[in-house]
């Protein structure tokens, strides 16, 4: 398949409302709630070509989708594109990636006044062959209900997915797992030992030791990233910026109060008032990722 990144998920839990207030004092323009026929609840930060998803459960639901409810709080999700899944999942299992069984569902969407139902088809990766989060492919049905031009514009000028990051407890493996889930991708080694990476479209997927997440990120890095034992982490996500000055503009509260360090190139907003998710913020640029 053309390697396509889709998604970036981080989980709430029931903790959705002051999510979303967090996003939107960051700058980010959310979308409505939507009502997973799955049982669960998100809203999204839409972007040209991807986007990044808060996920959750409502309180007082009476259908509650498992593998949110029982996942940790924080960045949880990494999702390709795929424009068949069925057919993907038969391939994938021909080359030996175990792989769950296709899953459908759907959530309204209400546009001009109509309710819409938005149709999604997913393969997940099952969680003992990539696991830290849940990785999985995404076929989107009726995409047009999902990309619309008024969602595209956020006050911090976000527009895409950059970097999203992974702590492996064994990154050679894990480097050849996600190099087999996507066609071959060449994950390399990087010019700072325990890290490997892929990049395609201006996005970066990077693999790393306990160790080098640490040196990377220090106290602003998540929490569980050192317990994370062989099970490793989904640890950090970055997002490309047209305008650093205008995520900094929006970000100005929370580096003033210690939240976020502004490091010139990037600006690092900290887990531990995140959700457990490092979330960053680079410039149109290429080349902003460090030691690369």
């Amino acid at each position: 398949m053309a390697v396509r990144v889709d998604h970036a998920v981080i989980n709430v839990l029931t903790g959705m409302d002051a999510a979303v207030d967090r996003f939107r004092a960051l700058g980010f323009a959310p979308t409505p709630r939507g009502h997973h026929s799955l049982g669960s609840i998100n809203h999204l930060m839409m972007f040209e070509r991807d986007y990044l998803e808060l996920v959750g459960i409502e309180r007082g639901a009476t259908k509650v989708r498992e593998e949110i409810a029982s996942a940790p709080i924080g960045l949880d999700g990494l999702v390709f594109a795929t424009d068949d899944a069925r057919a993907l999942h038969r391939r994938l299992r021909a080359q030996g990636v175990p792989v769950l069984d296709p899953v459908d569902f759907s959530r309204p969407v209400v546009l001009d006044g109509v309710e819409r139902q938005a149709a999604f088809t997913t393969v997940r990766v099952h969680p003992d062959y990539l696991p830290g989060g849940r990785v999985y492919c995404c076929e989107h049905k009726t995409p047009e209900l999902v990309w619309r031009p008024d969602w595209l514009v956020h006050g911090n000028a976000a527009a895409g997915l950059a970097e999203f990051v992974v702590v492996a407890d064994d990154v050679p493996t894990q480097a050849e797992r996600y190099a087999r889930l996507l066609d071959g991708v060449p994950f390399l080694p990087t010019r700072t030992a325990g890290e490997r990476c892929a990049t395609w479209d201006g996005f970066r997927l990077s693999l790393m030791s306990r160790e080098r997440y640490a040196a990377r990120y220090g106290a602003a890095g998540r929490a569980r990233a050192a317990q994370a034992a062989q099970a490793g982490c989904m640890g950090a996500l970055a997002v490309r910026t047209r305008s650093l000055a205008a995520a900094r503009s929006c970000l100005a509260d929370d580096l003033r109060a210690g939240r976020a360090v502004d490091q010139g190139d990037r600006l690092v907003v900290a887990a531990a008032g995140l959700w457990d998710c490092v979330l960053e913020f680079v410039g149109p640029g290429q080349g902003a990722w460090p030691d690369a």
